[in-house]
């Protein structure tokens, strides 16, 4: 991990770095995953590996080599075939042999996501009673396998996906359209598999939901037809007509709806959620004590429009500046979580820059701040920052070079804002998703 053009921010730096490495995926996996002679124990359950002879191995997202390669190790020995789809230009380090390993568009999907979609499905068909399958779920798997429902097209979908994006929608909204207009979310491929099966997921949504990380492929869907035209209603936004239609002919019984709570597949699937945001949380608060912080882990599910959740962070600053609560400086408040951002200006950026840059604007009369916030997956809207860090010697740099931030936060502008006067964060794709890390320190 490198910071750009900013001193003075190593402490904060070194905490971003342990969070990281706290959600690594393979590490996170053993936890949860054990072998023992010729059982496997996952969670609270017991698996005998002898009453199958087929192992299969299915998945996606941001951290599927991780957890891909881990599965693989703990399998060593059997019979295990499978696919995986991972980023278009993520570069694996480790062989995934016997696996195919297939890449696919995110955050929006492409034709290689739809190829990958169908082809996890065709391998989850594939399954028979004496197979054993794991279903490895990340962030990013939504975008990576994208199979379009009957009726819409995966134009008309990247084409919904993107204007609800823009409009500042919630993952909870997002994902209630995306599982109504696709053949695999929202239980589709809990759906399609044959055997009994193990999903391990890695949380990158606040509260964990299995239902919608990686919009909840072998979850049952709690939302309907009905829920989505509220969403697309409620937010404004302009779509196909194939997209309407399919919805308008879903919530009228014409089309089936996703697989509820109670369907016969999900008594074959175990959904087990390995790890998340807290656990990055957690591990990022124990390295700023450890560098003598009185520290505050606040919460892992920080959420709502990144100017407004700038509001928090500037205000425990200024309690801890002037008042000494909740604790007196040196001070460092931990918290993760996705804030959104609703996209009105033709700037470049995303939302731990945006966050970053608006508590950065309210911060101008407080001293001995840091304050950082990084994507977990290292990619920060459509940049190639992680996210970014500000201190006063910021402010001190935009008026050297005579910027002021709010016309940059205005524009929705906060990469060209830190990429002139310091303080991107550049890590590259890190292997893993938990959502967002925030870490401010008062020294």
């Amino acid at each position: 991990m490198r910071v750009v053009g900013l001193r003075g921010v190593g402490d904060v730096a070194a905490g971003l770095r342990s969070g990281l490495a706290a959600v690594e995926p393979g590490a996170l996996i053993r936890r949860v995953v054990k072998r023992r002679g010729g059982c496997l124990q996952i969670g609270g359950k017991v698996v005998e590996l002898r009453r199958f002879r087929d192992f299969v191995i299915v998945g996606g997202g941001k951290a599927a080599e991780g957890m891909a390669a881990e599965m693989l190790r703990l399998l060593d020995g059997l019979d295990v075939r499978g696919v995986v789809v991972v980023p278009r230009g993520y570069r694996l380090r480790r062989r995934l042999k016997p696996l195919e390993v297939l890449y696919g568009g995110h955050p929006l999907p492409d034709s290689m996501s739809e190829e990958a979609g169908r082809r996890i499905l065709e391998m989850a068909s594939s399954c028979s009673g004496d197979s054993l399958a794991f279903v490895l779920v990340s962030g990013g798997f939504s975008a990576l396998a994208a199979v379009p429902a009957e009726g819409v097209s995966l134009q008309d979908k990247v084409e919904a996906t993107s204007a609800l994006l823009r409009a500042g929608a919630s993952i909870d909204e997002l994902n209630t359209v995306r599982k109504h207009l696709s053949a695999f979310k929202g239980g589709w491929l809990a759906k399609s598999l044959r055997c009994r099966a193990f999903s391990l997921i890695l949380s990158d949504v606040v509260g964990d939901r299995v239902d919608v990380i990686g919009s909840g492929p072998t979850a049952p869907d709690p939302t309907t037809f009905r829920d989505a035209l509220d969403v697309l209603r409620r937010r404004g936004v302009e779509v196909s007509e194939n997209v309407w239609r399919r919805l308008r002919r879903g919530a009228e019984g014409i089309y089936p709806e996703t697989p509820k709570q109670g369907d016969p597949c999900f008594r074959r699937v175990v959904n087990v959620v390995v790890g998340g945001c807290v656990d990055s949380v957690k591990a990022a608060a124990l390295e700023m004590r450890r560098r003598g912080y009185s520290v505050v882990a606040l919460t892992s599910g920080v959420v709502g429009e990144a100017r407004t959740v700038a509001n928090l962070f500037a205000a425990v600053a200024r309690d801890v500046v002037r008042h000494g609560v909740p604790h007196a400086p040196p001070f460092a408040l931990v918290a993760g979580g996705e804030t959104t951002v609703t996209v009105r200006g033709r700037g470049r950026g995303g939302r731990n820059q945006e966050l970053v840059l608006a508590t950065l604007h309210l911060l101008r009369d407080v001293p001995r701040f840091v304050f950082a916030s990084i994507g977990t997956d290292g990619v920060d809207g459509v940049t190639d920052a992680a996210g970014a860090v500000a201190t006063p010697q910021t402010l001190r740099n935009a008026a050297k070079e005579g910027l002021d931030p709010l016309p940059f936060l205005e524009d929705n502008d906060s990469y060209t804002f830190f990429s002139r006067v310091g303080g991107l964060v550049l890590t590259g794709p890190t292997g893993t998703n938990v959502g967002d890390l925030m870490i401010l320190a008062i020294r």
